[in-house]
């Protein structure tokens, strides 16, 4: 395992039993790679003056276990719109190897997110069936999600949402890397590529990211959300309980919590200090089948399994 620049607590390697669930020795490895992403990229926020916040699992993991969910394998922070694109403007410079904060902007092989991640390119982190390529980074990674401002009014935002979905869907026909698309998907797959091919890919993403999912930057609605994934209403909140922060534990950090997130969580969550019922990793994740190596390199990873993963060709 690479070893981080934030210094873990002696024994936090060691496999370990938190609430019933085992959390084994390399997950503790994978954890402490996350912790270093955590502590760096609020490093940089912090000392460039840029507003986050815990979110998701992660905001949970803080306030329920003051740290990780012991079932849980990622983490997640979430951003304004402006201070996301102040740390698109200085991520070249303020994340050198191995870290790397990944777009798809920031890849010349096929990738597509609508939010970044911080990666450790020392690492090997990706989903199943992702279609990742050649020149693109697969290191464990840090999501960041953007807190965008929602139109006020139903209509408004039905319209909105609608919107969003259409050129969401335009932008992943590019990145159709599965082959899932039948019929007349696959003819307006083909009409899209080639639209992409005159008009840019990068371009219509720039376009998307910013003045599509931006158009209510800043204008003063009074809901905001995380709309870089599907459109879900526990994720949209009064923009007020994200104008506020206080400090919270997660393992040996203090980061940045939205300070009203007992409201958020209940939101999100309902009785989010409850405890599942059935303690199991399937509590904890979203992504499906997710590759970890904290120990190897994902180019290395990749060229010990090509013929398992033949798409992934490394030389």
């Amino acid at each position: 395992m690479i070893t981080p620049t934030h210094s873990m607590p002696e024994g936090f390697l060691a496999e370990e039993v938190r609430c019933g669930y085992t959390v084994t020795a390399k997950m503790k490895r994978i954890w402490a790679v996350e912790l270093d992403l955590l502590a760096k990229f609020a490093e940089v926020c912090e000392r460039n003056g840029l507003a986050y916040f815990l979110d998701g699992g992660t905001l949970l993991g803080a306030i329920r276990h003051k740290g990780f969910i012991p079932w849980d394998d990622d983490v997640d922070v979430i951003m304004p719109r402006a201070d996301y694109d102040r740390l698109w403007q200085i991520a070249d410079r303020e994340f050198a190897h191995p870290y790397f904060f990944q777009t798809t902007l920031s890849e010349d092989g096929p990738f597509y997110r609508t939010h970044a991640q911080l990666r450790n390119s020392e690492t090997t982190g990706f989903i199943e069936g992702d279609g990742k390529k050649e020149d693109v980074n697969c290191g464990i990674f840090l999501d960041i999600f953007v807190l965008d401002k929602v139109p006020d009014g139903m209509l408004r935002r039905k319209l909105w949402h609608r919107e969003l979905d259409r050129k969401k869907m335009r932008m992943q026909m590019c990145f159709d890397l599965r082959g899932e698309l039948h019929g007349l998907g696959v003819l307006r797959e083909r009409f899209w590529q080639a639209f992409f091919r005159v008009y840019g890919r990068k371009r219509y993403f720039d376009y998307l990211n910013r003045k599509v999912m931006g158009k209510y930057a800043r204008k003063d609605t009074l809901i905001a959300g995380d709309i870089t994934l599907d459109w879900r209403g526990n994720v949209q909140w009064p923009a007020a309980w994200y104008e506020g922060y206080c400090y919270l534990d997660f393992e040996d950090l203090r980061l940045r919590a939205p300070l009203f997130y007992p409201e958020i969580m209940t939101l999100q969550y309902g009785d989010y200090l409850r405890m599942p019922d059935d303690v199991t990793a399937l509590n904890g994740r979203m992504h499906g089948s997710t590759i970890f190596d904290p120990d190897t390199p994902y180019k290395e990873w990749f060229a010990r399994h090509r013929e398992e993963y033949p798409w992934k060709k490394i030389d």
